[in-house]
């Protein structure tokens, strides 16, 4: 009995260290990120895999496709936006993760959820 009270108590600490990190962003104005525009504010980023999960005000999450890239020569101080200005709409290409060597790229298009 005590043996799995045990597993059961390192499994959910290892859960809980294993955890994916999140990142705070700031949007000043509205922003597109892969073609699902994102409303100014506050917002978390954290990935999953191939998939970035934004989380914004009033809890909702947007989850886009995201390609890592991991090459940097070394960690980023913190966290940065690079967007571009299209036909009067600013569009997420690349975030920095501070702390990391991480950089997330985004395509213009090709959202895959929103709940």
């Amino acid at each position: 009995m005590s043996k799995s009270l045990l597993t059961v108590g390192l499994l959910a600490f290892s859960s809980l260290v294993f955890a994916a990190k999140s990142y705070d962003l700031n949007f000043v104005t509205p922003t597109k990120v892969a073609g699902i525009e994102l409303g100014k504010g506050a917002y978390t980023v954290r990935v999953e895999g191939d998939k970035a999960i934004f989380k914004g005000p009033h809890d909702k999450e947007v989850t886009v496709p995201v390609k890592l890239d991991s090459s940097a020569a070394k960690k980023f101080g913190y966290t940065s936006v690079e967007s571009s200005r299209k036909g009067g709409e600013d569009a997420v290409k690349l975030i920095h993760l501070g702390g990391s060597t991480t950089t997330l790229e985004f395509s213009d298009e090709g959202a895959v959820s929103s709940k």
